[in-house]
C-alpha cells in the first residue's frame, strides 16, 4: 500500500518578523487616534458634570430669590476632610447636594481632590469653586461694608469669591481696578479674570485650548487681559483646568477652557 505523507508548509522567521513589524506599526497608528477619542470621552464627561453643577447652581437661585449660595470651603483648612459631611453645613457640596447628582463632583481627568490622600477613585469631589472663604471664615455678601455700593471695594467687584450669596446678576469673573486696567465696560478697568470653577487637572504649559460652548474657538471675551487670565487659570499646579461663567448684566455666558492634556499615565 503506498502512502502519501502530507506536509504543512510552516512560516519562515523572515515571515513572521514581517508579519509582527506590521501588527506593530498598526499598533503605532491607531493608539494616538484611541488616546485622543478617550481624552474626548473624558471631556464630554467633564462638561456634562459642569452643565449639571450649574443648573443646580440656578436651580438654588430661583428657590432663595436670585441669590448665589453662600458657601464655604472646608477643605481650605483641611483637605482630608469629607466636603459632603452634614456636619459643615455651608460647604458647597453640602449646599448643593439636593440639586446636583453625587457623580458630577468628580471629573474623569482629575489629578487630584478631596479628601485629599482618597485617592484616584476614592475623591468625592475634584472641582474647586470660589467661595467666602474657610468654615466659619467666610462673610456674606450682604455683610460686607462695601456691599451694593458699586465701588471700588464693592466685593461683586473687587474680589473673586462668587460663592458669597450675592445677587446672581453679580456673578462676575473679573476684578475691577480703579484707573488702571487692560480693558473697560460699563463698570469700569479691568485686567484680569478668574474661573468661577476649576477643575484639577493637568498638562504640559503653554498649550491652551478653548471650547466655548461646545466649538474650537478662540476666547475673544478677555480682550487685553487674556495673557494675565492665562497666567491664572493655567500655572504650573494640579489647578490647570477652568470652567467659568459669568452674567454680565441680564445674559448669563459660560466658558469652558481647559489645558490640552494628551495622555496621563495609569489613566
Amino acid at each position: 500500500m503506498n502512502g502519501r505523507i502530507h506536509r504543512t508548509r510552516a512560516f519562515t522567521l523572515i515571515e513572521l518578523l514581517v508579519c509582527i513589524s506590521i501588527i506593530a506599526l498598526l499598533i503605532s497608528i491607531l493608539l494616538p487616534s484611541l488616546s485622543a477619542a478617550r481624552e474626548t470621552g473624558r471631556r464630554l464627561v467633564c462638561r456634562n458634570n459642569l452643565r449639571n453643577i450649574w443648573s443646580g447652581v440656578w436651580m438654588y437661585t430661583l428657590s432663595w430669590d436670585d441669590r448665589m449660595p453662600f458657601a464655604e470651603d472646608v477643605n481650605i483648612d483641611d483637605p482630608e476632610a469629607d466636603p459632603f459631611d452634614l456636619a459643615f453645613p455651608s460647604s458647597i457640596g453640602v449646599m448643593l447636594s439636593s440639586y446636583v447628582p453625587t457623580d458630577n463632583w468628580r471629573c474623569p481627568s482629575a489629578v487630584a481632590g478631596f479628601p485629599a490622600s482618597a485617592g484616584m477613585g476614592g475623591w468625592k469631589m475634584t472641582y474647586v469653586f470660589s467661595v467666602a472663604g474657610g468654615i466659619g471664615k467666610g462673610v456674606p455678601y450682604d455683610e460686607h461694608p462695601q456691599a451694593h455700593t458699586g465701588g471700588p471695594l464693592d466685593p461683586a467687584l473687587s474680589n473673586y469669591a462668587h460663592f458669597d450669596g450675592r445677587p446672581v446678576k453679580l456673578l462676575d469673573g473679573r476684578r475691577y481696578v480703579q484707573g488702571a486696567g487692560l480693558n473697560n465696560d460699563s463698570r469700569g478697568s479691568w485686567s484680569v479674570r478668574r474661573a468661577v470653577i476649576a477643575e484639577a487637572t493637568a498638562g504640559p504649559p503653554g498649550q491652551y485650548e478653548y471650547p466655548r460652548r461646545g466649538a474650537l474657538e478662540g476666547r475673544i471675551d478677555l480682550g487685553g487681559a487674556r495673557h494675565q487670565f492665562e497666567l491664572n487659570s493655567n500655572s504650573a499646579t494640579a489647578k490647570t483646568g477652568y470652567h467659568e461663567l459669568h452674567a454680565d448684566g441680564e445674559e448669563p455666558n459660560i466658558y469652558f477652557t481647559r489645558r490640552w492634556e494628551p495622555h496621563v499615565p495609569g489613566y
